[in-house]
């Protein structure tokens, strides 16, 4: 998709992943990747978005994890569950 935003997401374990997404990422959103969810904490100078495990009581009220197959080896767009 031509102008699609690309994120750096840097996960608690100090590991760092790109991704596609569709827009802008607020701080408070849960999104959706490695199959676990995700909350964003804040942004890094740079655009980085940093994230942080998410509550198991959001973890419990948005149902089981599904990873759909990815294209290629890895999934490139990261899915938001819901803005805060």
């Amino acid at each position: 998709m031509p102008g699609t935003p690309i994120v750096l997401l840097r996960f608690p374990d100090g590991d760092v992943e790109w991704r596609s997404t569709r827009g802008e990422l607020p701080i408070g959103v849960l999104v959706r990747s490695r199959g676990a969810l995700w909350r964003v904490q804040a942004y890094e100078e740079g655009g980085a978005v940093i994230l942080k495990e998410a509550s198991l009581e959001d973890q419990a009220s948005h149902g089981p994890v599904t990873t759909p197959t990815p294209i290629g080896d890895r999934q490139v767009l990261l899915e938001t569950i819901l803005e805060v």
